[in-house]
């Protein structure tokens, strides 16, 4: 009963906007919920996730606060969450310290200490983060090497040294050297509260050309909206979806600010400035994230970068199967060659992640301009189908080069035929369309297409007759044309047919095995206008059987003739008897 009350107290103050410290809900052991305006006040240590949600909004003002590892803030796309001179400190902040991988004496990773006795002689002992070891690290300090190996290993320095000692360190073939801890004592002894010994985490140490590593100590997930001003956050990570608007404040072992979405924006202005990121830049946005970097903003300079751009997952989608393309111009690659899989779809390398954009620090010598931006170029290698064989005369789909922009998903459909029926007519022997045939005899044809695409297509026609669906007679057996880029052509065959009555023609484009989807270049089907079949009409058959009576008749007549000539003989002769 008593924790029932509890709560409903706990609820009424929310409810009544007044000020509630997290330890008020401690026992709970539930995510803090802040569903209105809410303010703290009071410095604390959170130990509980808080969430922000359906439209409420956190403002931390003039608190310090402490995040037990772990902790997450989360803000809901409807929320916001303001810091007004306030700190959010990690309680067990990213603590190691990881180089970059350069070998030259300039970006060598390093660490300082400082000895004030050169009465005595000084050791540091130094401790790599797990897995890795100190195994082929060779330590430069002064004029002076030493090769270093195992977990752990200890430099001896000789009397006389005092002051600021930095101790840079190279790791085989260039691998980035590792620290996890760092102890500066009297040589040979245990001794570890002297003057000038220390001990503590890696990133304690003054370090140059080092990269702060490890977890966060806790998180921000923002997809409404973040304001600080006047504030320091340390040891955290912000993931943004929404928008963070952050001006005069601290941000030390938090970046990079990671900008989850395209439509996510930062804006950076006043004083601001990052110290030991956790990678080598600062901020790290999508392809199409709005970034202000104010003038008086300060990055964590050296070999840290202030943003990168970076894409994911982007593809190329062609309408035929095994395209070859190549990409030049991207970030630390060559080249990049592929082709598309049996969907049409390549993914550039591999669908990974890759750099677009690099604002690089202020503290640059090594490019020219302030921002590096991706200018890629795809280049078709081999795009060839049915439609534009080798040798045909026609050349590669898919526009030979083009710049390959940001977009997720990039349509290769550039310099590709697209050809669609405009008629198919009988012709009669006088050249003017007919609907009538004499069965037996063959009727001419003109199929006409029209290619509204930008690249010439060589293409086949077959026909099956309409009623039956039987494959139709047809001289020559698949008729075929090459048709230019926005022309039209006419394809002539002729069609016999063995029934009599009224039938048609259904054509269709053969289109090439290669296409993903088989009208991804047009064609489809179309049928002819009604034909009656029938046989030769009698009138026809005259001319032939005129000769033959002709003949007869004058046969006839001939014989009669000479018939009456013998009779006309026979009686003269009877008559010269008598």
């Amino acid at each position: 009963m008593n924790g029932r009350r509890t709560l409903v107290v706990c609820m009424v103050l929310i409810s009544a906007g007044m000020v509630l410290p997290p330890g008020a809900l401690a026992e709970s052991g539930e995510d803090i919920i802040i569903e209105s305006d809410m303010t703290w006040e009071q410095d604390m240590t959170l130990s509980q996730n808080v969430r922000v949600i359906n439209g409420g909004s956190l403002t931390f003002s003039n608190v310090q606060v402490t995040l037990e590892n772990g902790v997450d803030i989360f803000v809901d796309p409807t929320s916001s969450i303001t810091i007004d001179n306030s700190g959010l400190v990690a309680a067990e902040p990213p603590s190691g310290l990881v180089g970059y991988g350069y070998c030259d004496e300039g970006n060598r990773s390093g660490i300082k200490v400082e000895w004030p006795d050169p009465g005595r002689r000084m050791e540091i002992v130094l401790t790599t983060i797990e897995p890795s070891s100190l195994d082929g690290v060779t330590a430069y300090f002064g004029d002076d090497s030493e090769s270093l190996s195992g977990a752990n290993d200890s430099i001896v320095f000789d009397l006389g040294t005092e002051g600021e000692i930095w101790v840079d360190l190279v790791g085989p073939l260039c691998y980035p050297p590792s620290l996890s801890d760092v102890r500066v004592k009297r040589a040979n002894s245990e001794i570890s509260d002297c003057q000038g010994c220390q001990s503590g985490s890696a990133a304690d140490f003054g370090h140059r050309n080092m990269m702060v590593h490890g977890d966060p100590g806790f998180t921000m997930t923002i997809e409404g909206e973040m304001w600080s001003n006047g504030s320091r956050l340390v040891g955290g990570q912000i993931a943004n979806a929404g928008r963070l608007s952050i001006n005069d404040t601290s941000l030390d072992r938090v970046g990079p600010v990671i900008l989850t979405s395209d439509d996510a924006a930062i804006t950076l202005s006043g004083t601001t400035h990052f110290t030991n990121s956790t990678d080598d830049h600062d901020v790290r946005t999508r392809a199409y994230s709005s970034i202000e970097w104010g003038d008086n903003v300060s990055g964590s300079g050296g070999l840290t970068d202030k943003w990168e751009r970076r894409l994911a997952g982007q593809r190329l989608s062609f309408e035929a199967i095994y395209v070859a393309y190549e990409i030049t111009g991207m970030h630390n690659t060559p080249s990049y060659s592929n082709f598309s899989n049996l969907d049409g779809v390549s993914f550039v390398k591999g669908g990974g992640e890759r750099v677009v954009e690099i604002a690089w620090s202020d503290d640059n010598t090594w490019e020219d301009g302030a921002i590096w931006t991706e200018q890629a170029v795809v280049t078709i290698t081999d795009y060839r189908t049915a439609w534009n064989p080798d040798g045909s005369g026609i050349g590669d789909y898919g526009g030979g080069q083009f710049p390959l922009g940001w977009q997720s998903d990039v349509v290769v459909d550039q310099e590709t035929p697209n050809v669609g029926w405009v008629s198919i007519t009988t012709v009669g022997d006088d050249g003017n369309s007919t609907d009538t045939a004499v069965l037996g005899d063959s009727v001419a044809v003109e199929a006409v297409i029209a290619n509204s695409g930008t690249a010439a297509a060589i293409l086949a026609i077959d026909c099956n007759v309409t009623s039956t669906g039987i494959a139709a007679e047809m001289s020559p057996t698949w008729p075929n044309a090459m048709i230019g880029a926005g022309g039209e052509e006419i394809i002539h065959f002729t069609w016999r047919n063995s029934v009599i009555g009224e039938d048609s023609l259904t054509c269709r484009a053969l289109t090439p095995t290669q296409l993903v989807d088989d009208l991804a270049y047009g064609g489809g089907e179309m049928s002819s206008g009604a034909i009656t079949w029938g046989e030769a009409e009698e009138e026809e058959d005259l001319p032939h059987t005129l000769p033959i009576m002709l003949a007869l008749v004058v046969g006839i007549a001939i014989a009669g003739y000479v018939a009456v000539i013998r009779m006309n003989e026979v009686d003269e002769e009877g008559r010269s008897q008598e």
